[in-house]
């Protein structure tokens, strides 16, 4: 789809394979960077401003997503997702479902839980900034930048040298 685009603008088909693979990895890396900006200024995953809370009820169901809480106070049923980045649950289902565990959370994000003082969810931040930069940092496109712009730079100079070696050289011999 880019090429084709690329191919349209005036000339670019008849530029050689090497220039286009360049500027085609130049218009790569200016999307991942426009996918990057957008992933570190706007996006705030609904972490934005929220506080950690401690939460204590039964598990009613646990898939590899997080797990589904009675609240032992209120009654209330609560999702709360393992997300990477934030959590991750090292306990297999048989050993949460249907005991009273105790979980902090930020939002529906899951942080940590405990069964008899024993830790069977651990939290990869401790605050809503952190959390939103440790999520921002894995969702983010920055190795498919990195790979665009390098392999544009690359084509670019395979190119030059192309290029030089074909000029013949005034000399003497």
């Amino acid at each position: 789809m880019i090429r084709s685009v690329l191919c349209s603008l005036r000339d670019f088909s008849r530029l050689p394979l090497l220039l286009q693979a360049a500027w085609l990895s130049l218009a790569l890396g200016l999307f991942f960077l426009v996918l990057y900006l957008w992933v570190f200024n706007l996006v705030d995953y609904g972490l934005d401003g929220a506080s950690v809370e401690s939460l204590t009820g039964k598990v009613l169901y646990v898939d590899r997503g997080g797990v589904l809480v009675e609240d032992a106070d209120s009654g209330e049923y609560t999702r709360l997702k393992a997300i990477r980045g934030i959590s991750y649950l090292n306990a297999d289902a048989d050993r949460l479902l249907g005991h009273t565990v105790t979980f902090t959370h930020l939002r529906d994000a899951l942080l940590t839980c405990t069964l008899d003082d024993q830790p069977l969810c651990n939290a990869q931040c401790a605050s809503a900034m952190e959390c939103l930069d440790s999520r921002r940092e894995r969702e983010s496109p920055s190795g498919m930048l990195g790979m665009a712009f390098s392999s544009s730079l690359v084509c670019f100079g395979l190119h030059w040298a192309r290029r030089r070696r074909a000029v013949p050289r005034a000399g003497i011999f």
